[in-house]
């Protein structure tokens, strides 16, 4: 039996790399300082392939209607374009900037907020993607310790990229917490320092009540601290437009977040991560009892990890009604993302 009526998957990474080669390449050259960053470079020089058909068989396996697809390391908008007009009823995409970065890290331009801007206008103008993210590109590049910017420039870079998201009436993402993994820093890089910072999520919303956030992970991308959770969960009971993203969520982070009246199942998203080379950790009759989280002793998985078998094993564990579970499982996502129900009053009405 399916989970719900309408089961979507809000965090997918549908795209996938042949990268052993490339990194028996980089070892030989130099000596191996850590996996998961020797991983992080050798994808992006090499072209990623379409891993749908593990995702097709998951679906199938667990009853997954649609996913929407993100990009992620050396992921192409081009390929998540073209699933998304390839199968029009099981794939939504939000758009990124590979092509820009890559113009800008071989040297061809430089970096403005304002060519970010650009670069996402041109995306969302094809009428291909439904959304910004996974994370608000607002960070300038390369990403260098040189390129450290203070919180009032990273905040209005991110409201320049908010008005991109409010002219063309889509989502805009917000990326919280880090796997473990990789070595990310904290100030510069990709994520900045608004990954590690969700409160800074209340200028955005209360700057543009329209936009629709979703807070990625819902501050729970891995490991085991609720901090990021906790101040997450303050941002969504805040405002109207933002929702929790929590495929990442043990059964006890859903039920503080839904015994919240200011939260509640309106506000939830599920969405995993899947595909991405996270595995999870068990800790039989400790809390939690088990997290997804990257170990970094061992070093990137090799297999396709079950998110989904983990994720809604921990989410259908709720005793709440199916009406709720329901809106938790896509009938939010339905709404945010503009999808088409075969049938009319699939799923109750949203009290916000």
């Amino acid at each position: 039996m399916k989970a719900g009526r309408f089961v979507m998957d809000t965090h997918v990474h549908a795209q996938r790399f042949a990268a052993g080669k490339k990194l028996k390449d980089m070892t030989a050259k130099k000596p191996v300082t850590n996996k998961w960053n020797n991983l992080s470079e050798a994808i992006r020089e090499i072209v990623p392939y379409a891993n749908t058909d593990r995702l097709f068989y998951d679906m199938e396996c667990y009853g997954v209607d649609m996913c929407a697809l993100l990009p992620g390391f050396g992921f192409t908008n081009a390929l998540n374009a073209e699933l998304v007009e390839k199968y029009p009823n099981k794939f939504v995409a939000f758009a990124g900037i590979d092509e820009y970065s890559k113009l800008v890290m071989e040297g061809e331009i430089e970096w403005t907020i304002q060519g970010v801007c650009d670069e996402l206008d041109k995306h969302l103008s094809t009428g291909k993607f439904v959304g910004i993210g996974e994370q608000l590109p607002y960070m300038p590049q390369p990403y260098t310790p040189e390129n450290i910017i203070s919180r009032e420039t990273a905040i209005r870079n991110m409201l320049a990229i908010m008005e991109v998201c409010q002219h063309h009436n889509v989502v805009a993402r917000y990326h919280t917490g880090a796997p473990m993994g990789y070595t990310v820093p904290y100030s510069y890089g990709s994520l900045g320092p608004a990954n590690y910072n969700p409160l800074w999520a209340h200028d955005l919303a209360n700057a543009f009540p329209d936009v629709p956030i979703i807070i990625d992970h819902g501050g729970m991308q891995g490991w085991w601290s609720e901090r990021f959770v906790e101040e997450s969960f303050h941002v969504a009971a805040s405002h109207d437009n933002v929702y929790l993203e929590t495929g990442l969520y043990w059964t006890e982070l859903y039920e503080k977040a839904l015994i919240d009246p200011n939260i509640g199942p309106e506000k939830l998203l599920w969405g995993t991560d899947w595909g991405a080379s996270m595995g999870f950790h068990s800790q039989p009759g400790r809390y939690p009892e088990s997290y997804g989280v990257q170990v970094r002793k061992k070093g990137p998985v090799t297999h396709q990890v079950d998110y989904w078998g983990w994720s809604l094993r921990e989410l259908t564990r709720l005793r709440i009604s199916q009406d709720d579970m329901n809106l938790i499982l896509g009938g939010n996502a339905a709404h945010l993302f503009k999808i088409e129900m075969p049938h009319s009053r699939m799923f109750r009405p949203r009290e916000i």
